[in-house]
């Protein structure tokens, strides 16, 4: 069978799962490495639909201010792409809803479920186009190029607006989990100081010492 070289490129990684002889289950993601940020698609956005520079800006800055303020209070918010609503937890372990304080709950996240219309019209995309297996690039090769690894982390910081995080350096770099971990907490050792890492809610994040 000739190998395909198009359709939607996906990587296949080792699941913690095991079959009962002991055999390791995979799993299939996206490629890790591609990304459009937010610059590019208000670019298309001016090609396509004619939509002026700053004004997708303008908008979603509005967009996150009501947002934002809505979830805050408790509410679901609901759009054409989904529904955006509060993800809550217990502090402690509790089995009697009298014993249940009020400060005993605790903000987890946001979380997002898809309208149908927007999974439909993702899916109609990548069932046209079909998939293409791509074997993940080894992180030792990625890593020992340094420019390469300082522009993604560039690129990423830029993105994230002021900093980067694991997952974000991943998709700009193409490491995996443990090898972006892994550089980025080497820029924060003395003999690079390059980054400093401090915990921003519940995520890690990296920022660059002298910006």
């Amino acid at each position: 069978m000739p190998r395909k070289t198009d359709g939607l490129p996906f990587e296949v990684h080792r699941s913690p799962k095991t079959e009962e002889d002991g055999s390791i289950v995979l799993y299939a993601t996206p490629q890790s490495n591609r990304m459009k940020d937010f610059k590019e698609l208000e670019g298309w956005l001016q090609l396509s639909n004619d939509v002026k520079t700053g004004e997708l800006q303008r908008s979603f800055d509005a967009f996150m201010s009501e947002c934002t303020r809505w979830l805050s209070k408790g509410y679901r918010v609901q759009t054409p792409i989904g529904v955006f609503s509060l993800k809550l937890g217990m502090k402690r372990k509790v089995t009697n809803p009298r014993e249940v304080r009020h400060d005993d709950v605790e903000f987890k996240g946001i979380e997002f479920r898809p309208s149908a219309e927007f999974t439909k019209g993702v899916k109609v995309g990548v069932e046209c186009e079909g998939f293409r297996y791509v074997r993940k690039t080894d992180s030792t090769l990625l890593v020992a190029n340094e420019e390469a690894m300082l522009k993604a982390l560039y690129k990423s910081i830029q993105a994230e607006g002021g900093y980067t995080t694991v997952t974000r350096f991943m998709s700009y770099s193409g490491l995996s989990k443990y090898a972006a971990t892994r550089k980025l907490r080497q820029w924060c050792q003395s003999g690079s100081c390059l980054l400093r890492e401090r915990r921003l809610g519940h995520s890690i994040i990296y920022e660059l010492i002298d910006p």
